[in-house]
């Protein structure tokens, strides 16, 4: 797949994912959270014109994580991100990686010591100064060199440019491999081994549903995972139900978060064990209080029916802590 084509199709999904979850943050947080910062015509084109194409275009998807009051981004070039292969459910992690939560310019970075572990938008995952070098004006971060310092300093955020990418990319786990922040402060409470790794698994799943068939409940599923994994940090395996073109943007928030969670049993069920149960056996979901019953099931002839539903693709995405099953639609 062709870069430009790549960064396209994860655009246009982060696009959707990023509106969907903001309209679910809208209606939850209606006062508390202060507006962004929003990225100046001036600090695109100067991002554009110096090969950060990639990055511009994500900050205008993702302004929120230009949080307020002062942020600073260090921008990778378009080739140095393209070359990760990360796939969209991923980008705007990769994005958050890259901003910290203060003005810091070059002059700022090297006041501070060598190994200095600056927070980032990804809470508890910080990048860290491993070169600083004020004689020469060397300075870099998570060993990656700071190219383009202080690309942009008005208003609240401050731009720098760097020579690759701050975190490198397991495209077989797909996972982020992070470097350990070694600051005292810090030492042995950040692993380098994964990146928000019960929110990759999700994501994983958002992946694949969104590339068979089903983005509408991707979508869905998408904007309530942060809300699943603080309400039931113990989860450990799920089943989900999911069937193809349902109309879930039109819904309210709290509406598509109890519609999202009434599809999801906290335990993972293969079809070949939904098929051994009786008739009748009520299964619990992630919704307070209300479960979902097993209406029809033969082993015989491969029938499941989940509240009178017939599961029509069964087994559709297995793994060791999910699984999700295609039902048909009312």
């Amino acid at each position: 797949m062709g870069k430009g084509v790549f960064f396209t199709s994860a655009s246009i999904l982060l696009a959707v994912i990023i509106t969907a979850t903001l309209r679910s943050s809208h209606h939850r947080h209606p006062t508390t959270s202060p507006p962004p910062a929003t990225l100046t015509p001036n600090a695109t084109h100067l991002l554009r014109s110096n090969g950060f194409n990639t990055i511009a275009a994500l900050l205008h998807l993702a302004p929120d994580l230009l949080s307020p009051p002062q942020s600073t981004v260090f921008a990778a070039p378009d080739a140095t991100i393209a070359n990760l292969s990360v796939p969209p459910y991923l980008v705007k992690q990769l994005l958050a990686y890259h901003i910290s939560p203060a003005k810091l310019t070059l002059q700022d970075l090297f006041k501070k010591p060598l190994k200095t572990c600056l927070p980032t938008s990804i809470p508890d995952h910080p990048i860290s100064i491993t070169k600083n070098d004020p004689k020469n004006r060397i300075l870099e971060i998570n060993n990656v060199l700071i190219t383009h310092p202080d690309l942009f300093l008005h208003g609240p955020i401050t731009i720098h440019g760097v020579a690759a990418p701050l975190v490198s990319f397991d495209r077989h786990q797909e996972i982020f491999k992070l470097p350990v922040c070694e600051s005292d402060r810090t030492r042995g409470s950040i692993s380098g081994s994964g990146f928000i790794k019960k929110k990759d698994e999700w994501g994983k799943v958002v992946k694949f549903l969104s590339t068979s068939g089903f983005m509408p409940f991707a979508i869905g599923l998408n904007s309530v995972t942060d809300g699943i994994l603080k309400d039931f940090p113990d989860l450990e395996s799920v089943t989900i139900f999911t069937a193809p073109n349902i109309a879930l943007m039109a819904m309210p928030s709290p509406l598509l978060d109890k519609f999202m969670r009434f599809h999801i049993i906290p335990q993972r069920y293969s079809f070949r064990q939904l098929a051994g149960f009786p008739a009748g056996l009520s299964l619990g979901t992630l919704v307070h209080g209300r479960h979902v019953d097993i209406t029809e099931t033969s082993k015989l002839s491969q029938i499941v029916s989940i509240n009178g539903l017939a599961i029509t693709a069964p087994d559709l995405f297995v793994s060791k802590n999910f699984v999700v099953h295609g039902i048909a639609r009312r």
